[in-house]
């Protein structure tokens, strides 16, 4: 198959490749065989069938490595922060999972959306519930998206319907990482999932950890995402130096780590998750959502964190993952301009020395960075994104060699005039501001379409 239509990636966090009149060959294994200029691919491969799709663009698949699907129908619950909103929306929603029916209707429903919006490849938290997160995966393998998926583990700290017993948690999250991990050449993968440290004991964490290295597989939970929760974390573990010495004391860092949001982070914190290779999930949405804070994300980029994003649905309002890059890009232009206002006001304070207020300065994290641009967002929801899961030699772009992932987009829909500009860089800003549902045309996972708009 030779798709002719314009080519847009972003294969850095500064650069953007653009081929006008493209050209993308997808073999019968649903490898990217080659892409580049229609002119010169259309002459590498003389005889093919050649699939107009101008004036669509075509972009690499849209990574969202942090969801959970259970909340989708009490998404958008606003007024609370992390904890009471738990309580009052989410434990209710995930209680219902018990039901497998309910379960799989849910999840038909949530990826046959999140694929209409761009996303083919999503990281979803389940519920406690073994036969729902079994249903979750068989609706993933049936639709097509690529997914890795987890059985939320919880055996304290939570409702009573939502507790499990620590072995019955371990026990069914090792037989559906054995049924599912690495099913269908690796386009679906298990993750081991302990909520978060304050609803899992240590037996539970050590275990899951164990599990993870046993079968190579992955690990998601959250970290730092508010200040109420890292009180609580200070509490019950008073062992760890900090939230993230949680983690490591249990096993459960390493290079197929998601963490969460990571909001509130100690230098020595960022260190960790550098030395043990984690990846840290910014979800900017969520995070002015349930009033969490602002992550600072140009900061931790420039220490050499990897970074993806994530819709964090339901927290998050939104499954659209081109409104969570430019979530992202606000959230990081709030935070320069609230460095450079409380650095205007620090200059003013008065009984400090020069060096004093140099050094609160760097305490309080002053020094603006630029701010996120669209060029940014747009590869860490690609490129970025797949590195967060190891997967950055085969997914987030389109060069040969690499995994046929990716979307047929209608550009026009995001200018007011339905036209399309000349400057790439001008139209990828509008889709990540002015996106518009309808911007999807089909959306490809290793070369099969997965959806398609009528």
């Amino acid at each position: 198959m030779l798709i002719r239509a314009s080519l847009l990636s972003a294969p850095t966090l500064q650069e953007l490749h653009f081929e006008a009149d493209g050209g993308l060959v997808v073999d019968g294994m649903g490898t990217i065989a080659d892409a580049g200029a229609f002119d010169a691919v259309s002459a590498r491969h003389p005889g093919l069938a050649v699939e107009d799709l101008r004036p669509f663009w075509i972009l690499p698949g849209l990574v969202d490595l942090h969801a959970h699907l259970p909340q989708y129908e009490a998404v958008a619950a606003d007024g609370l922060e992390l904890l009471p909103w738990l309580e009052r929306h989410i434990y209710p929603a995930e209680e219902r999972f018990s039901d497998g029916a309910h379960a799989s209707a849910t999840a038909r429903k949530y990826l046959n959306d999140a694929l209409a919006l761009g996303t083919t490849t999503t990281v979803l938290y389940a519920t406690i519930h073994a036969e729902a997160t079994d249903a979750i995966f068989r609706e993933a393998e049936a639709c097509g998206i690529r997914a890795i998926i987890g059985k939320t583990m919880m055996d304290r700290h939570a409702p009573e319907a939502l507790l499990e017993d620590t072995e019955t948690s371990l026990k069914e999250s090792e037989a559906l990482c054995r049924a599912w991990h690495g099913k269908d050449g690796g386009r679906l993968h298990y993750a081991f999932t302990p909520r978060f440290a304050p609803s899992c004991s240590r037996e539970l964490m050590i275990g899951a950890g164990r599990l993870a290295r046993k079968y190579d597989a992955f690990v998601q939970t959250h970290l730092a995402e508010n200040l109420q929760e890292l009180e609580w974390v200070r509490g019950l573990f008073p062992e760890a130096d900090c939230y993230t010495d949680v983690y490591r004391r249990f096993g459960l860092l390493g290079s197929r780590t998601l963490l969460g949001h990571g909001i509130h982070l100690l230098p020595s914190e960022r260190k960790l998750i550098r030395e043990h290779g984690c990846s840290l999930v910014h979800c900017p949405s969520s995070n002015a959502f349930l009033q969490s804070g602002i992550m600072p994300l140009r900061r931790w980029l420039e220490e050499g964190l990897t970074i993806g994003l994530g819709t964090d649905v339901g927290a998050g309002p939104s499954l659209s993952m081109f409104r969570e890059m430019g979530g992202a890009c606000t959230a990081s232009k709030l935070k320069r301009a609230a460095q450079h206002l409380q650095s205007a006001r620090l200059r003013e304070v008065g009984g400090l020395t020069e060096d004093q207020k140099a050094r609160l300065s760097e305490a309080l994290d002053l020094d603006p960075l630029p701010a996120l641009d669209a060029t940014g967002a747009f590869h860490l929801a690609t490129r970025g994104g797949a590195r967060a899961l190891g997967f950055g030699d085969r997914l987030g772009a389109l060069e040969a060699g690499f995994d046929a992932d990716f979307l047929v987009v209608d550009v026009r829909l995001s200018d007011p005039f339905g036209q399309v500009s000349a400057d790439p860089a001008h139209v990828l800003s509008r889709l990540i501001y002015r996106s518009d549902p309808r911007l999807v045309q089909s959306a490809y996972v290793r070369g099969r379409r997965c959806f398609h708009r009528a």
